[in-house]
């Protein structure tokens, strides 16, 4: 593969040139701080990629995106610590296989098109795909709302000490849902792009000297780059652990516990901390976690502890018994302490280096997973996946035991429901 950096003033290009796929990849990043109004962002994304004014409809834009050979085109929003980044995202067919000799600067323009002439009248977005847009989301909000292991991780996450980006939902609520309207949407369209820092990412067996050229000209982003992303969350740690429990119209109980990490080095944060996690409750069915409330104790059918790097988190979420979420915690402050203690196998963390290796290999099978490396390449200077498996290979047990002194207890919830289960 052949890495390539275009620099311009208001955005940069970055290339990957490979001729293992039949397909290409392009994604174009907006990126700003995580706000109140970050909900708004992911709404406008939604709508941005179903109409424009030259394709009026989402039905107009598949038919185009069906003449240019099967493209799929869409958009993402994601919360990445402080940072939001929205994403439009565009795959399509090697120039290679076609017989069209305008097939690539077509294709290319698409999204270009859609987002510099979005479906803008009077500084109103179109009220019809509005609606669509907003009914689809209501539609996304209510199913999230009878999901109760969202539920309790969104309400604890609001426990959080201060204004934190960690409690900042990008799917919003349906108040939030009522307060967007077409002319908010249009306030939301300027500041992303002129406000917005915007990186692009190619990766396909393109002319990428074409492909930057191409670029260049259908895309006029007036925000030059004199500012850095802001990543990383720092979080205030509440004076003791906090503990709460609310009542739900569920009928099973979940607890969800969350810890604070703190002081971790850059290796830490990219490979040792995976491995900590991957033992402790995120490698699925042999890990701390999962032996000692599952196995040994039988209070849940699962449980699994997630890593948010950006959040500087770490999250621990099962479904007990109202009578037993006494014992899961104590269980799960056992698991922490035999980590501290380094009591697990050599076995353990061998099994952990070759899944790990494993899914960073996996990742490289597909195009969105390469450029998805390269995007934090570009971003938190993740290495890159050769580098990082060399990373893996080293790790320790002595590594891993200094991480779990780095984890610190903020808050243990329990969204009680209303009636035991049978677990």
């Amino acid at each position: 593969m052949e890495y390539k950096k275009y620099e311009y003033p208001s955005f940069n290009i970055y290339t990957v040139k490979t001729n293992r796929f039949k397909t290409c990849h392009l994604e174009i990043t907006f990126r700003s701080l995580v706000d109140k109004n970050s909900f708004v962002k992911t709404f406008l994304v939604d709508l941005m990629t179903d109409c424009s004014k030259k394709y009026k409809t989402r039905k107009e834009v598949v038919k185009k995106l069906e003449e240019l050979y099967q493209a799929n085109f869409y958009g993402v929003t994601n919360k990445i610590g402080k940072t939001l980044m929205s994403s439009f995202v565009l795959s399509f067919l090697n120039p290679n296989y076609t017989e069209d000799k305008n097939y690539l600067e077509e294709v290319i323009g698409l999204p270009f098109e859609m987002i510099m002439n979005p479906f803008i009248k009077a500084e109103e977005f179109d009220i019809k795909n509005f609606n669509i847009v907003k009914n689809r989301i209501h539609d996304e909000i209510l199913a999230i709302n009878e999901d109760i292991n969202r539920v309790s991780i969104k309400n604890a996450l609001n426990n959080l000490e201060g204004d934190t980006p960690s409690k900042t939902s990008i799917i919003g609520t349906l108040e939030d849902l009522e307060l967007v309207s077409p002319k908010t949407l249009n306030e939301a369209y300027k500041d992303l792009l002129n406000n917005n820092l915007c990186d692009i990412f190619v990766i396909g067996n393109l002319d990428m000297d074409k492909v930057a050229n191409i670029i260049f000209k259908k895309f006029k982003n007036p925000v030059v780059k004199t500012k850095k992303d802001q990543l990383y969350v720092e979080n205030i740690m509440p004076k003791k652990v906090k503990k709460i429990t609310e009542q739900s119209k569920f009928l099973e109980t979940n607890l969800v516990n969350i810890y604070n990490i703190t002081g971790l080095t850059k290796k830490e944060k990219t490979i040792t901390f995976y491995f900590y996690n991957y033992l402790f409750g995120g490698g699925g069915l042999n890990t701390k976690l999962y032996q000692l409330l599952r196995e040994k104790n039988s209070l849940c059918y699962g449980i699994k502890s997630l890593y948010l790097k950006y959040d500087n988190l770490l999250m621990v979420e099962t479904s007990v018994d109202k009578k037993d979420v006494k014992k899961a915690n104590s269980l799960i402050k056992q698991a922490f302490k035999e980590m501290k203690e380094g009591k697990f196998s050599d076995e353990e963390l061998e099994s952990a280096k070759a899944n790990f290796i494993f899914s960073l290999n996996l990742a490289q099978d597909n195009p969105a997973g390469i450029i998805n490396n390269y995007v934090f390449h570009v971003l938190d200077d993740l290495p890159l996946v050769e580098d990082r498996i060399k990373m893996v290979k080293d790790i320790t047990r002595e590594e891993i035991v200094l991480v779990a002194k780095k984890v610190k207890p903020m808050i243990s919830y329990v969204l009680e429901g209303e009636q035991n289960g049978n677990n």
